[in-house]
């Protein structure tokens, strides 16, 4: 994997090593939501305290997108990566040992504190390896690990639950971050970057003014904050929730759902990669057009999937929604790394990020609440992710993509 005549990985190999990372960081985000089931039970613990257990997750995550920015510029990728690889693991296999739900929420921080280091860094490291006209494809390869996984574990861990228990699953989950550590020591070694010129990109004043403050400056980077927090309220809502619908709503075994919900995950994986390779071809203005349809669609078809009375239609409705959101996602990461030089390229997607997983944490918990306040109800909670999406449309209607940034100095041409 290493190029006979450098010491450093070929960029494919890089992308190789970050989508491994990536699965496994999933693995530890996806295993509190079959495993709650189980947890609630255990702990005798009602919707809205389900909700804050799930997002717990989601503060740690949260939290450390911006700081896993920084150090990605500050320090490089392969000593940031191994560090939290080293935390979420650690933490993931100490949640099997909870006691209490003060400890199962401590330990699910702990993990979100370490996988959200990863997700910027990587992103960062991609935006250096790879040219401009590949990052959308790279970025779909990376991202669609989490829908891989979600398609692979909504088997297999309803499986280990069933047959060793809830526990097991996170010792299993911590275990994993050992294949991190085994290959990224050895083979991940990330070549200089090479400046490119693009007509649209904001340039970064040469002062010492922080590259965190140098990003918020610019308009766009708000408009997919909200986006993002949005689109990952809605990926989250679902992910967190849809298993206890079926379960307690729609009475489905467990096994059954895990099996059920291979479909939407796979609808999310072809979306990802076909979102990659179109949004390389073209311009920015058209990508925006493209967001808005698939958020339109999305706030749609959540409705549908919720009062669709046949199962099947449920399940297709989930998987359209799920390729919209996934879609946009990728449209969002994208615009980001096409606005920004790689100096700061780690900030600006932590940032962005950082909306994401407010999003992330909000969904379950709001929702649990939602769910509480309505007798079990999760009519409204449903509503509320299709008003998400409706939201997420508005972030792309300005013209700031195309506009002059003052803050930075940069005229931008239309693109």
């Amino acid at each position: 994997m290493i190029n006979k005549t450098n010491k450093y990985a070929s960029k494919q190999a890089i992308l190789t090593l970050l989508f491994i990372g990536w699965c496994i960081a999933n693995l530890s985000r996806f295993t509190i939501n079959y495993a709650i089931l189980n947890i609630a039970k255990d702990f005798n613990i009602n919707a809205s305290m389900n909700g804050i257990v799930i997002s717990s997750f989601f503060i740690g995550y949260a939290l450390m997108q911006i700081p896993g920015g920084l150090l990605a510029d500050k320090f490089g990728a392969k000593k940031v990566l191994l560090a939290s690889a080293i935390i979420w693991s650690a933490a993931a296999a100490f949640t099997g040992f909870s006691w209490s739900v003060s400890s199962l929420i401590a330990f699910r921080f702990l993990t979100g504190v370490g996988v959200g280091i990863f997700y910027p860094t990587a992103s960062r490291t991609i935006a250096q390896v790879f040219p401009r006209n590949s990052q959308g494809k790279a970025m779909s390869v990376l991202m669609v690990s989490g829908a891989v996984i979600g398609a692979v574990s909504s088997v297999l861990f309803a499986w280990i639950i069933g047959s060793m228990g809830w526990s097991a699953l996170f010792f299993i989950s911590g275990a994993c971050g050992i294949i991190i550590l085994a290959s990224y020591l050895p083979l991940f070694n990330v070549a200089p970057a090479v400046k490119e010129n693009a007509d649209n990109q904001t340039e970064v004043e040469n002062t010492s003014v922080s590259p965190l403050k140098q990003v918020i400056r610019v308009p766009m980077v708000w408009g997919m904050f909200i986006s993002g927090f949005c689109v990952s309220m809605i990926t989250w809502g679902i992910n967190s929730w849809i298993p206890t619908v079926l379960v307690q709503i729609r009475h489905i075994d467990l096994m059954q759902v895990g099996k059920y919900q291979v479909l939407p995950m796979i609808a999310g994986v072809v979306a990802m990669l076909l979102c990659g390779v179109i949004i390389d071809k073209l311009q920015t203005s058209r990508i925006r057009i493209l967001a808005i349809i698939l958020a339109v669609i999305a706030a749609v078809s959540i409705y549908l999937m919720y009062t669709s009375k046949i199962l099947a239609l449920f399940f297709s409705f989930e998987g359209l929604t799920i390729a919209c959101v996934t879609a946009v996602f990728v449209i969002i990461t994208n615009l980001v790394m096409r606005q920004f030089p790689i100096q700061v390229t780690g900030s600006a997607i932590g940032f962005v990020n950082f909306g994401s997983q407010i999003g992330s944490f909000v969904a379950p918990a709001a929702m649990g609440f939602m769910v509480d306040a309505n007798n079990g109800s999760f009519y409204m909670a449903f509503i509320f992710l299709a008003i998400s999406a409706v939201i997420a449309c508005f972030s792309f209607l300005p013209n700031y993509f195309l506009k002059k940034d003052v803050a930075i100095g940069t005229e931008h041409s239309a693109v």
